[in-house]
């Protein structure tokens, strides 16, 4: 039987029918509805005025209860607002932008994310932000080059020191040949050494630093003793040094504080603070008298009340107080290498062996006659760590420059347990050779960590020249083999350095998981005034030990007062200050904004990570 189908005619009028009873009856569809009301959008706990990055709660309410929105400054080419956080684009969590001059006003654009149940709209609410009060008031001129996409700088001058003493000498440093006279002139300083730690115990990464006062070989007579500053972190972000934290109620002093290192000594769950001490140095012109006089090392443990109190005087030196007679200490090392639990120090080449309540006596073995015997002299880096994974902190140094003339060791050398803490016994097999030549190395600096994943630990050297002095600044990868020994495997794991031609190699060198990924990765923090890099070095990691130095451009220059003529960054101390994003870092600004000639000066402020897209 045929089928028939209606015409197209009939077809057309029922199409019509349908399209008509869809939108009759005076109605209007979901969109036009929508459209027809004006959305009122309110805000909730914004304050203002407030300060230069902090932290902002606020609701976000309309009377449209569908509605949902999105928040950014109207100016957020040149300012941002940082680790936005929202679980329903209505409660929003984030922190101000940072701002350099007194105050800022910005405004606040709140916009509604468009659909079927909400029109377009937004909104500006007013948001004044004051610069964060800090210890000294720095206005810089840069303020432009002051943020990249991953790191902003933030509380120029939360701390530091300025020196007013002065003194008359001739100095030759660091040869007779290399002479220089001063007269009424300033001393300068430099933040030679910092360390992080918990020092009141509030869960928040502090940091400590030992300044250096130079010329350090001038007369003892007129030698000023240097502070070691301690700053606290509110866990805002913010550090300040809070004098409470000193017993006594002022920070202790030193004639020259040198490597430092934090850990709880007296096992009573608060950092202490241990600082190798460099002796007292003199060197007259013609170098006629040249010696380093002992002075104690300096020990800050912490008291029943959690202030840190000066104890050095709990580190036997078998010298009646004046301190061991290796006479001065380039290294600090903490480790465990009796695996009795509690952490003891190595420096110069002796084993200081701690009682559980942080009172220090001098190896038995590991001790001067043990250094003098060996020929070893006063090592210039020192670790302890557990190479072979068993359970004893091995013992890792290597020897200063220019010493054949006397000695016969080699560059360095591993003490590798045997399941034992009878060190005596233990193997001891030599360190790979630096790049600058046998003899010719200054091993500045060490950092142990498992860089490849693999599950031992392996270890990192920060290495620069005997001549010209200190130039060059060359980060050495010695991977562990799996039994304990280091292989050299820097021209696979890190070839491209340019800092190791020409940049000044003095400064210390971390291990940190800087973009948070789960792999070391290493912070070499210098200071140079022509290399044309930044002195806080960044190198990641990618999980296998091989490393790749961040650009100079993906960090910021260091603030500037208008009259500084090298903007590069000096100084880096890797620390979690927010606990937001990534890793940020303390940097200096280092010489160059001194209020008046009769000062020098050095203040602190925080690199801020904003972005972990490194």
């Amino acid at each position: 039987m045929q089928k028939s189908f209606p015409n197209t005619t009939t077809l057309k009028y029922i199409f019509l029918l349908l399209f008509i009873s869809s939108c009759g009856g005076g109605g209007s569809s979901e969109i036009n509805s929508s459209e027809d009301i004006v959305l009122n959008i309110n805000l909730n706990g914004l304050k203002t005025p407030s300060n230069s990055y902090e932290n902002q709660v606020i609701e976000i309410t309309s009377n449209i209860t569908q509605c949902s929105f999105n928040i950014s400054l109207n100016n957020q080419d040149t300012y941002k607002i940082h680790h936005v956080k929202t679980n329903d684009n209505k409660n929003f969590v984030f922190r101000n932008p940072f701002i350099y001059k007194e105050s800022e006003n910005f405004q606040l654009n709140i916009s509604s994310i468009t659909n079927l149940n909400c029109p377009e709209a937004n909104k500006n609410f007013d948001l004044q932000i004051n610069r964060y009060p800090t210890q000294y008031n720095l206005i810089p001129t840069n303020t432009n080059d002051l943020k990249t996409n991953i790191y902003e700088i933030g509380d120029i001058g939360f701390g530091g020191i300025v020196i007013n003493d002065t003194f008359s000498a001739t100095i030759c440093y660091p040869t007779p040949n290399d002479c220089e006279s001063y007269e009424n002139s300033l001393f300068g300083q430099d933040a030679h050494n910092m360390v992080s730690g918990d020092f009141n115990g509030d869960g928040y990464e502090d940091f400590a630093v030992a300044w250096a006062l130079f010329p350090h070989t001038i007369e003892p007579d007129q030698k000023v003793n240097a502070p070691l500053n301690i700053y606290l972190n509110n866990g805002e972000g913010r550090f300040e040094e809070d004098l409470d934290i000193y017993f006594g109620g002022s920070p202790p002093v030193h004639p020259f504080a040198y490597r430092t290192v934090a850990a709880d000594f007296n096992n009573d769950g608060m950092d202490d603070i241990f600082s190798g001490s460099m002796g007292i140095q003199y060197r007259s012109e013609d170098y006629s008298e040249n010696f380093i006089n002992p002075h104690p090392h300096l020990l800050l443990l912490s008291n029943k009340d959690g202030k840190l109190e000066n104890r050095s005087d709990q580190i036997e030196d078998q010298n009646q107080g004046d301190g061991q007679l290796c006479s001065f200490a380039h290294d600090a090392s903490i480790g465990d290498p009796d695996s009795d639990g509690d952490i003891d120090i190595y420096a110069c080449n002796i084993l200081n062996i701690n009682d559980g309540e942080g009172n220090f006596s001098i190896h038995e073995y590991i001790n001067l006659d043990w250094q003098r015997e060996n020929q070893y002299g006063n090592p210039m880096s020192s670790l302890l760590t557990d190479l072979n994974n068993d359970s004893y902190d091995d013992i890792i140094f290597w020897n200063f420059d220019n010493r054949s003339n006397w000695s016969g060791a080699d560059e360095g050398y591993i003490l590798l347990s045997n399941n034992s803490s009878n060190i005596e016994n233990w193997s001891k097999i030599s360190l790979p050779v630096g790049p600058f030549g046998f003899d010719r190395n200054k091993y500045n600096h060490a950092a142990a960590g498992d860089l490849n994943n693999d599950g031992y630990i392996d270890v990192v050297v920060a290495i620069t020249r005997d001549l010209p002095y200190y130039e060059g600044a060359y980060i050495q990868i010695l991977l562990n083999n799996g039994s304990g020994e280091l292989m050299d495997v820097t021209e696979s794991n890190f070839s491209n350095q340019p800092r190791s031609a020409s940049h000044h190699g003095e400064g210390n060198i971390y291990l940190r998981d800087m973009n948070l990924d789960g792999n070391l990765d290493i912070v070499h923090s210098t200071r140079d005034y022509d290399s044309g890099y930044h002195g806080s070095h960044i190198a990641i990691n990618d999980g296998m030990g091989k490393f790749e130095s961040i650009e100079n451009s993906k960090l910021p220059n260091k603030p500037d007062p208008g009259y500084n003529n090298y903007d590069f960054l000096m100084k880096a101390l890797p620390i979690n200050a927010d606990n937001e994003a990534c890793l940020d870092f303390i940097s200096v600004t280092d010489a160059g904004w001194e209020n008046n000639q009769n000062e020098t000066s050095n203040y602190f402020f925080t690199v801020i990570n904003i972005n972990c897209d490194f």
